[in-house]
């Protein structure tokens, strides 16, 4: 058994978390393909686990968990029984609450004590009482005022025009991005990997790659749908989505990964989250 509940942030968040979930499994030995994400905070309540990012390398999630955002897909690992609880980190989130260059941190777990202080234990310690995550979700959302300041101190402006962009279509052309910021392609670049961890031309095959699958998964396309807009073929489609989803458009038709099928379902929060989050 595994079981994956999502939660919308309250409203004063929302440009922050795209949502709050928990994590659940009985069994002694899990593991699965993660599609690549924004970054992640995670708390582990109990069993351990691991992940091997798209690179090849290894870590283990530590108590409480800072992933940064990821540009491929990962396999997971965990040791059960097992229950996380975590929250989507976006763009805005990601860089108030830790104040660290996302390129940097792509494809990274780090300890989230040295980023958050000792404090962030005494939450997670509370937490590891909780049943529902409901009650967990407004533990976290009181501990974010702490960084009240620091989020009103991030370029919104920039991530609200990238967002829009990236929703525009499954291939937006640069040019535009470039007319509604009125900045340079380099300065554009700068900002991209400092803020989602990867550049303007990576982020458009990610997010058409997340924003297709979405699509498979809940049966409202198939990859042939989108050929005009977003792939050149359906060899194309294949390796796009095998690199950031982890596997194919017919096994992400017939569910063969259930975490990411259970990921999806994140979609169904959509009006309650950032738009670029329900549609991915």
């Amino acid at each position: 058994m595994i079981k994956l509940q999502y939660l919308p942030p309250p409203a004063e968040l929302a440009a922050f978390v795209s949502a709050y979930y928990l994590f659940e499994t009985d069994e002694a030995l899990f593991e699965d393909l993660e599609r690549a994400d924004i970054g992640q905070f995670r708390v582990v309540l109990s069993g351990e686990g691991e992940v091997t990012f798209g690179d090849g390398h290894r870590q283990t999630f530590f108590p409480v968990t800072l992933m940064g955002p990821r540009t491929k897909a990962s396999r997971i690992v965990v040791r059960g029984p097992a229950r996380v609880f975590g929250g989507g980190l976006l763009p805005a989130g990601w860089a108030a609450i830790t104040g660290l260059p996302a390129d940097k941190y792509a494809n990274r777990l780090i300890d989230a004590t040295t980023v958050l202080g000792d404090v962030i234990v005494e939450t997670a310690t509370k937490m590891a009482r909780m049943d529902r995550l409901e009650d967990m979700a407004a533990l976290m959302t009181e501990r974010s005022e702490r960084f009240s300041d620091a989020l009103l101190k991030v370029p919104h402006w920039f991530i609200r025009a990238v967002d829009h962009w990236l929703e525009s279509s499954l291939s937006p052309d640069l040019k535009d991005l470039e007319a509604a910021t009125n900045l340079s392609r380099r300065q554009i670049e700068r900002l991209t990997r400092q803020i989602y961890g990867s550049p303007p031309k990576q982020l458009v095959r990610k997010y058409r790659a997340l924003r297709t699958a979405k699509l498979i998964a809940r049966g409202e396309g198939d990859w042939q749908d989108f050929i005009d807009e977003g792939f050149y073929d359906q060899s194309h489609c294949i390796r796009e989505l095998k690199e950031f989803i982890g596997i194919t458009p017919n096994a992400i038709r017939d569910h063969v990964s259930r975490l990411t099928t259970r990921t999806f379902d994140r979609a169904d929060l959509k009006g309650q989250i950032a738009s670029l989050s329900a549609q991915t």
